[in-house]
């Protein structure tokens, strides 16, 4: 098991909902800097949520009085924006897919907001979930190829002092360059998803390689032994591990201490999210004596499109849900509770921990309340 060396840093995902002014992403900046505990805000690019709009009801969440629909989303570059307006020592990340954004410019927006801040700029780069890309007349068959060369690209003009030529299957470069200034500054690429593909060419391009907890690494030991394994394959390329981010996403429920998680086990807004997102490998359920919902050959990314389906499809998925499903697919509890289940993978080697609270979804907090409980969990995360 690694031995950290590094400082353990933390972020905080924004809700960035067209429903609210986008503004309003300075102020919650502000109080994330305020706490001195958070290192970055994290913005998602989504074209489409997670849930099916359908299941946005006030029957199942509270909030669908104030935001109607779930999928009027902001775009997250231009959120970091404004939220960078109002911070000077906050880092930030933005999770893309490189199948729709392409490499130049994702270069140089990423400079462009990362001279905004002191802080790490992170770009987390997939390679795309169809959600966000069929529906608007997208194809996602070429999402790793795309992936592949993104990295390259990126790397040759985010590292590079002159003009760069690159010479792949889908881009050929010639003379490029983005100009020098802010690379003192540049954000890191981070992979994000799984696969052996994924995974070889996150260690030889990519400057870290993100992955989640629980839902791709239920057990912290098995992480360990995944972060064994590829900073043994860093070594092999030539490429310095201390010098490399792992990364891990962290689904996490927030509870005070007077509030109990088996007030919302039934709340199909949960249930859905467990059905499709509980274990990205659906086969990965079974050794934990639950039988996945979907079929084994299923993944979120390349399947789920949950606006293509009739409510009585999606309410038969979230009917087989179990409780105990339910209980394993978040870290779930009080601050405390959390960081002491996120605390293992951090010792495993997990030195970017990227967090994302869904208990708002369910109870109405006052957004004070959920900086305080936010920032607790990463002071306790980083402690030691």
């Amino acid at each position: 098991m690694v031995t950290m060396t590094k400082d353990v840093r933390t972020g905080i995902g924004i809700w960035a909902s067209r429903y609210l002014d986008p503004r309003g992403a300075a102020e919650y900046a502000r109080a994330l800097q305020a706490t001195g505990q958070v290192d970055q805000f994290v913005l998602w690019d989504q074209m489409t949520s997670w849930w099916p709009n359908s299941l946005w009801t006030s029957e199942n969440t509270p909030l669908a009085g104030m935001i109607p629909d779930m999928d009027s989303l902001q775009d997250p570059f231009a959120t970091a924006a404004f939220a960078l307006a109002g911070v000077d020592q906050l880092g930030f990340a933005v999770c893309t897919d490189a199948t729709r954004r392409e490499p130049p410019e994702l270069a140089q927006t990423m400079l462009t907001l990362a001279m905004a801040t002191e802080g790490r700029a992170s770009l987390c780069l997939g390679a795309g979930e169809v959600r966000h890309i069929s529906p608007f007349g997208r194809k996602r068959s070429m999402g790793l190829k795309r992936l592949d060369e993104t990295f390259q690209i990126l790397r040759l003009l985010l590292k590079g002092q002159g003009l760069v030529d690159f010479e792949g299957e889908l881009w050929k470069v010639r003379d490029a360059w983005v100009g020098n200034a802010g690379k003192d500054r540049r954000p890191e690429v981070i992979a994000m998803g799984g696969g052996p593909k994924l995974t070889e060419m996150a260690l030889k391009y990519a400057d870290g390689f993100g992955t989640g907890a629980p839902f791709v690494y239920a057990d912290a030991d098995q992480y360990g032994q995944a972060i064994d394994m590829h900073r043994r394959t860093l070594g092999e390329l030539g490429r310095d591990a201390d010098d490399y981010t792992f990364a891990l996403h962290h689904i996490v429920f927030v509870l005070d201490e007077k509030d109990d998680f088996e007030r919302y086990v039934d709340s199909p807004l949960l249930k859905w999210y467990a059905a499709t997102g509980g274990r990205l490998n659906m086969a990965d359920w079974e050794p934990e004596g639950i039988e996945p919902v979907m079929p084994l050959d299923w993944h979120y990314a390349l399947h789920m499109k949950p606006n293509s389906m009739s409510l009585d499809e999606i309410t038969a998925i979230v009917d087989q849900v179990t409780p105990e499903m339910v209980r394993k697919t978040f870290f779930h509890g009080t601050p405390k509770q959390i960081a002491a289940k996120i605390k293992p993978y951090v010792q495993a080697g997990a030195e970017l921990n990227l967090i994302a609270d869904l208990a708002p979804l369910l109870i109405p907090t006052d957004p004070k309340v959920t900086v305080e409980a936010s920032a607790e969990i990463c002071r306790l995360v980083k402690a030691g």
